[in-house]
């Protein structure tokens, strides 16, 4: 099955069913659920789930096909955390081949947690019942094909039924979505352009056995590039039906030097890189103007860091000689069968190591470029008719310690920020972080409990002479 994994029609595809049972918001048995809980980010968002669940008070169970795995992570949890002595989570089959216990499930909770690898093949069935039931829904996928084509199946129907559907709530969307929405809060003037900067790295040298990525990340990137005419399909779809106007890349920062940081005059090379972080923030400026009529004048473009102009380039021929490769369906089949082989250990079927996770780090840079109404120094400041319009430039940054982490406690925190600031946002649709999230506590939440740090690094206003 492997093999073809990325030749298979989603499971909603096999369960179509569309039966209606909205309007279904009664107390439900469950705060959360968190469906395949056995995998690799479904460990993770669990044992997270242990702790925070504690502090927010909430009831919650898991959910997948594998009993006896979901039993062993609980076990886990169990030995490894205080406060379950006497507490039992409950387990929940549910079979994404099986639309009607998937539905079995949502009916029982407020919010599902879906942890399911990869999006486009296992994700829809869930998020199409969530609609369906009335819950809402978080997940941690990096698809942008996903993303759109829920978007453009499932909002209308989903803020009909007052069903919130929120993706992307991890470490690949979450910094860059809610870090343009904290720069724009900050700016003090007519914010223009963004330009993000995402740099991964290493806080030390260390020495572990094991790869950097599990094998769902790697199949969900050749995924990526395997489905990039659907992807064009349904986000053309998308923008047409909402009115949706992408940025066209800028053709000298394809591949530039930046510098970073005002405190010093050291530049690093920066290469394009549009998805997902810039589609999602695409359509978050979007729904702030066409939605909540906020003033969103401005427009956002992504980049990745990169050691240097070798690596750099290398890494782009790479990623185009992938994009060619992955075309031609055998060649695909046995990049999926032997992840290991042909990534040279990047990808492995356990996973990076706990050693490797926890030094991990994410540092994304937000440089706003706009304008500012001030009074020029050399001019009677006494003088209201003497503002004038300077330049300005303004630096936040959003720093990651554990980028595993993150996604763990960021995908947690957005179910909790639905269930206890929903008055707070948007009553129902498929949206992005930011959309769903701007005016509620879910920074604040992230940050008090040390999954990141948003801050404002420099301003910097130009005069004109």
């Amino acid at each position: 099955m492997e093999g073809k994994i990325l030749d298979q029609e989603t499971t909603a595809e096999q369960n179509p069913t569309n039966i209606q049972i909205a309007n279904t918001r009664s107390k439900r048995k469950y705060d959360i659920i968190i469906i395949g809980a056995s995998g690799y980010t479904g460990r993770h968002v669990t044992m997270e789930m242990g702790r925070l669940s504690q502090t927010y008070n909430l009831t919650w169970a898991v959910a997948g096909r594998n009993i006896k795995k979901l039993q062993d992570i609980l076990n886990e949890l169990y030995m490894t955390l205080d406060g379950y002595e006497d507490k039992k989570i409950d387990i929940i089959y549910a079979n994404l081949y099986d639309f009607e216990t998937i539905m079995k499930m949502t009916q029982t909770t407020s919010v599902v947690i879906n942890c399911t690898t990869p999006y486009y093949i296992f994700g829809e069935v869930v998020v199409k019942s969530c609609v369906l039931t009335s819950t809402h829904y978080v997940d941690v996928t990096g698809e942008p094909l996903f993303m759109e084509k829920m978007a453009y199946k499932y909002d209308e129907q989903a803020e009909k039924n007052n069903s919130i559907i929120v993706s992307g709530v991890d470490v690949e969307s979450v910094p860059s979505d809610l870090g343009v929405e904290f720069l724009f809060q900050h700016f003090n003037g007519e914010l223009k352009n963004v330009d993000m900067y995402k740099y991964v790295y290493l806080s030390k040298i260390i020495f572990t056995v094991g790869g950097m990525i599990h094998h769902s990340i790697w199949i969900s990137f050749l995924l990526h590039l395997a489905t990039k005419k659907r992807r064009l399909y349904y986000r053309n779809l998308l923008d047409e039906l909402m009115g949706i106007i992408r940025i066209k890349p800028t053709v000298s920062k394809l591949f530039h030097k930046q510098q970073l940081s005002m405190q010093t005059d050291h530049k690093t090379w920066c290469l394009a890189c549009p998805e997902p972080d810039q589609a999602v923030v695409t359509r978050s400026i979007h729904h702030a103007k066409t939605k909540e009529r906020l003033p969103y004048n401005f427009n956002a473009r992504g980049y990745r860091v990169v050691s240097g102009l070798i690596p750099g380039i290398l890494g782009l021929l790479m990623f185009l000689f992938l994009s060619i490769l992955v075309i031609i369906q055998p060649i695909r089949s046995l990049f999926v069968q032997l992840p290991t082989f042909f990534t040279f250990g990047v990808s492995t079927s356990c996973g990076p190591s706990e050693k490797f996770m926890k030094n991990l780090c994410l540092t994304l840079t937000l440089i706003g470029y706009g304008t500012t109404s001030v009074k020029h120094p050399t001019i009677d400041p006494n003088n209201e008719k003497n503002d004038i319009t300077a330049r300005k430039k303004t630096i936040a940054t959003v720093e990651i310690k554990n980028t595993n982490e993150f996604t763990s406690k960021a995908v947690i925190l957005g179910a909790v920020t639905i269930i206890k600031d929903q008055i707070n946002i948007p009553k129902g649709g498929v949206l992005t972080p930011a959309a769903a999230f701007r005016n509620t506590k879910f920074v604040e939440r992230l940050m008090n409990h040390d999954a990141a740090v948003f801050k404002v690094e420099s301003d910097l206003v130009t005069y004109s002479q």
